[in-house]
């Protein structure tokens, strides 16, 4: 072996390449250097140990990273042929096509209209997280090994049994196939054909798996089937373990024993990533759980980074004070803005950051897929309301909101208007319509001028005329009564939407407004230097120099729907979230959101960390407008000067952020 080529690896790194335990578990944490090692693990197999690339395989969770390893690996070996680096799904789809022959594979698109198709025959509006709900849970169901009669789920379990038979019987009908019938037929023919599997475990020496802790119960099950007396070398993080909903455990690595007897557990503890204190204290965070093995991760960098807890009176002024720190950062560091991520829980709480981020003209990019939140079929009904209030010929609006609440106005009616190609005034047509009833032409007109009257509202007397006078809050209570959703989810919209008016005055500038925040989110996601809008979800593998968690509340981080049943999974999403900054991690808690109060998140007292404060007691100084005066009191929040014996107070974080006092030269 020559020792040179190994020169960068760590002593722990250097363990895992060269271990030839036969069951091997590779505990990495957080910028510890996993790919590293399996490249590095590859290159030693093939190189100093002989072994056929062919009899290498190595498995990754999404194509990218099975891209980057294979590069990475080539460029190490400078050899030609390489092993399989790919997905689960990847090589389930090469063995089966081997055996079945050519097999299509459905789109993710399809999929999604296939759901939707479903779901718009029962629920009158779809959003696309519904959509995403259900093709989740289906997914969950399937690598669950359970019947469907005992598999829980939080949707109605009827409508949840139905969609799943309709998209199987689609499937069938057009012999297609998704990624999880891949591993459910894979499975089943390796138990169902044990010559084939005996070839394959013959083939298949030494089984690579990456991102471990993300595996489902299905492809633990095709890995035991596949050991025989291979080698199984399992990276992965418990503690980065993020993603239940698709049916990943934290006990497959903790518990790895009892799935893999008698394995090497070897522990990458040094961080490359993150500075000191930064590890430190998401490690206060992260012991609090209780699924996990002992580890401690330590820094390489003994230097510290800049951790600031802020807290802000609203989400409002949260957003405005992280725009003022990038632009700063910007003009005096020299900054790029893609060295700045702003991180979220869910896709909702982006609006006020763009919004702000619109404002001001800093470049941002979206990494979730061009999300809008104006494009949620409540914010839409609302848009509707008021669209048509300007121009009563609006045929889409006019059939979007009609039965919103219902006006029992009949879809063979709906239908006609759809089709009427005269440029008159809607609720005319609906009116001459020969199967209208006396009553409905009264409560049409009464519509009508309602609808009429908006347009000589305020933007904000109107949005809430549409939302109380014209029922469409009880449509919302009974749409989600109905359908078993969360009332309080909708709310939430309600109040985002409310609050994304509220610097709007006319209805014509605010419809303006969200035209431009569309074109924004499409063109911004073109730019390639822009600060990084994210979920937690979004970022798990990356990395920036300035990360910013901002809604650091209880019901937000921690989410409200897990702080009961998955408080753990929480807070393995904050840990993600915490050790993606490089250097300077910012935790923002305003103390009100849409109005609400909300109380600190829990995990920031688990942090254990308290600001520094850059004043003291007593302290002379001079504030920019109100002259020389002393600190008489100073927390991680406020401050307070005394002037000519008048005390005023500030908030700190705006004081020091403006520069707007120094201290005096005693």
């Amino acid at each position: 072996m020559c020792c040179k080529e190994y020169e960068k690896l760590s002593d722990e790194q250097l363990k895992a390449v060269v271990c030839e335990e036969e069951n091997i578990l590779v505990s990495a944490g957080p910028g510890s250097g996993k790919t590293v090692v399996i490249v590095n693990k590859v290159h030693h197999l093939i190189k100093y140990k002989n072994v056929n690339p062919r009899n290498i395989i190595v498995i990754t969770f999404t194509k990218s990273a099975a891209n980057n390893m294979r590069n990475r690996y080539k460029y190490l070996s400078k050899e030609k042929v390489s092993p399989f680096f790919g997905t689960f799904h990847g090589l389930f789809y090469k063995i089966l096509n081997s055996y079945y022959g050519k097999m299509d594979i459905i789109e993710s698109q399809e999929t999604y209209k296939i759901i939707r198709s479903f779901l718009s025959t029962y629920i009158d509006e779809v959003g696309d997280e519904k959509v995403k709900e259900y093709i989740n849970n289906i997914s969950l169901f399937k690598s669950s090994n359970l019947q469907i009669n005992e598999f829980e789920t939080t949707l109605d379990k009827d409508l949840f049994k139905n969609c799943y038979e309709i998209y199987e019987s689609y499937k069938n009908e057009k012999n297609i196939y998704d990624f999880d019938d891949l591993q459910i037929m894979c499975k089943n023919l390796f138990i169902k054909n044990p010559r084939l599997l005996q070839n394959y475990k013959d083939l298949f020496k030494y089984i690579l798996i990456d991102e471990f802790q993300d595996c489902d119960e299905i492809q633990i099950d095709i890995l035991k089937l596949l050991k025989g007396n291979n080698q199984i070398f399992a990276v992965g993080d418990e503690d980065q373990c993020i993603y239940s909903f698709r049916g990943s455990r934290p006990d497959y690595m903790v518990d790895f024993n009892r799935y893999f007897p008698n394995a090497k557990e070897i522990f990458l503890s040094t961080n490359y990533r993150c500075t000191n204190n930064i590890v430190e204290t998401s490690m206060k965070v992260i012991k609090k759980n209780f699924l996990r093995s002992k580890k401690n991760i330590i820094a390489h960098k003994k230097y510290s980074g800049e951790i600031k807890i802020i807290s802000s009176d609203n989400e409002n002024l949260e957003a405005d004070y992280i725009a003022s720190h990038i632009e700063k950062k910007i003009i005096t560091n020299k900054e790029g803005l893609s060295d700045f991520a702003v991180i979220y829980r869910t896709n909702i709480e982006s609006r006020n950051i763009i919004d702000t981020f619109i404002r001001k003209g800093i470049p941002f990019r979206l990494l979730d897929k061009e999300y809008n939140f104006f494009e949620h079929f409540i914010c839409q009904d609302i848009i509707s309301y008021l669209r048509l209030s300007i121009n009563n010929k609006d045929k889409e609006s006019f059939l979007r909101i009609i039965n919103k609440p219902y006006r029992y106005v009949s879809k063979v009616l709906l239908e006609k208007i759809r089709y009427n190609t005269s440029d008159e005034d809607c609720f005319e047509i609906l009116k001459s319509s020969d199967d209208i009833k006396a009553f409905q032409i009264k409560n049409i007109d009464k519509l009508k001028s309602d609808i009429h009257s908006l347009n000589k509202m305020s933007l904000n007397t109107a949005i809430a005329f549409i939302i109380q006078d014209l029922g469409y809050y009880d449509y919302l209570k009974d749409y989600s009564s109905r359908f078993k959703g969360s009332f309080k989810d909708l709310e939430n919209i309600l109040e985002e939407f409310k609050s994304s008016a509220y610097e709007h005055r006319a209805i014509i500038s605010f419809l303006a407004y969200i035209e431009e925040y569309k074109n924004h989110i499409v063109n911004k996601n073109k730019k390639e230097d822009a600060v990084i809008l994210s979920t937690i979800h979004g970022v798990k593998g990356m990395e920036f120099k300035n990360v910013f968690i901002i809604n650091m509340v209880q019901g937000y981080i921690p989410h409200e729907n897990n702080i009961e049943n998955n408080i753990e999974e929480e807070r393995r999403l904050f840990y993600v979230a915490m050790t993606r900054s490089i250097e300077n991690l910012f935790l923002f808690i305003p103390k009100k959101i849409q109005s609400q109060s909300y109380r600190p998140s829990q995990f920031i007292k688990e942090c254990e960390y308290k600001n520094s404060l850059p004043f003291k007691l007593d302290d002379l100084v001079i504030h920019k407008s109100h002259g020389r005066g002393k600190i008489t009191y100073i927390d991680e929040s406020t401050i307070e000067i005394e002037f000519n014996n008048i005390t005023k107070r500030f908030d700190l974080n705006i004081v020091c952020d403006y520069n707007l006092i120094e201290l005096v030269d005693k």
